[in-house]
């Protein structure tokens, strides 16, 4: 009888570690999800900080929507409360939050970057290696459409620009001080800005820092190149900060994902893809 009652306790035990390991299996098994979408500018470090983060924390996933939607899509979509993260290349416009006056936008900054002129290699080799603000201005507005007018080759400009909507096309803008451009292609990316100018002869366009490459080279603007020290100093002409919008200060899980973007581990990551560290 002792025999049959111990094998019974053996049994019921058994049944209860098997439980109790089956159910932290599934709790374990279980992660809170960040969602985050918005700047092109920004994606690189979201996607890269949210991989490294990704790796290190089993209850909760940082999931970066793709493709990129930009800075205005970004701020509206965490208006209308469908992501926790609204990732932007500025600062929030005044029309945005009055249109969602229920929401409590919280700017938490992340990076410094600038907005760089950038050309094809062939342009900068022969000689267009900088120009003046004015001279930007007139290619833009097209009253410079020839590379032979600012100490270039005899080729027309092929112009390139981000879309309206875009953190980087309003920074740019602003930054010039103009209106409307003659653009002959608007981009809905940075990158595809980057490989628009790469692939043509005669292109021009801007994007931010960490889009800067041998093939796309950038312009010094009155005198000043684009630089982690001119960018901090403020003499470079574009520059900016990057951010991540949340609705009220960030708590639980995004706090979590924010902070580490904030620390030295994510600040790695955001001066390894070539932008400028807090």
């Amino acid at each position: 009888m002792k025999k049959i009652n111990t094998l019974r306790t053996l049994a019921v035990l058994a049944g209860v570690f098997a439980l109790t390991a089956f159910m932290s299996g599934c709790i374990g098994s279980e992660s809170e999800m960040v969602k985050l979408n918005g700047s092109s500018t920004v994606f690189p470090i979201a996607q890269r900080c949210a991989e490294k983060f990704d790796q290190e924390h089993d209850d909760i996933t940082v999931e970066v929507g793709a493709p990129p939607i930009g800075s205005g899509g970004g701020i509206t979509q965490l208006g209308e409360g469908n992501i926790h993260i609204g990732a932007a290349s500025r600062e929030i416009k005044q029309t945005e939050i009055d249109k969602f006056p229920n929401v409590d936008f919280t700017d938490n900054v992340i990076a410094f970057d600038g907005v760089a002129v950038i050309v094809s290699k062939d342009i900068y080799d022969a000689g267009v290696t900088g120009l003046t603000t004015a001279q930007l201005v007139d290619i833009y507005v097209g009253t410079v459409t020839n590379w032979m007018d600012v100490g270039g080759p005899d080729r027309q400009i092929n112009i390139n620009e981000r879309e309206e909507g875009s953190g980087t096309h309003d920074t740019f803008m602003a930054a010039i001080d103009i209106e409307e451009t003659v653009a002959n292609q608007a981009w809905p990316s940075n990158a595809e800005v980057k490989s628009a100018v790469s692939n043509s002869d005669n292109g021009i366009g801007y994007v931010g820092l960490g889009y800067v490459s041998n093939s796309t080279p950038a312009l010094k603007l009155d005198g000043i190149a684009p630089s982690e020290t001119t960018i901090k100093a403020g003499t470079y002409p574009i520059s900016r900060s990057l951010h991540m919008y949340t609705d009220g200060a960030p708590k639980g899980a995004v706090k979590v994902f924010i902070d580490f973007v904030q620390s030295s581990a994510g600040q790695d990551i955001i001066a390894d893809a070539g932008f400028i560290r807090l």
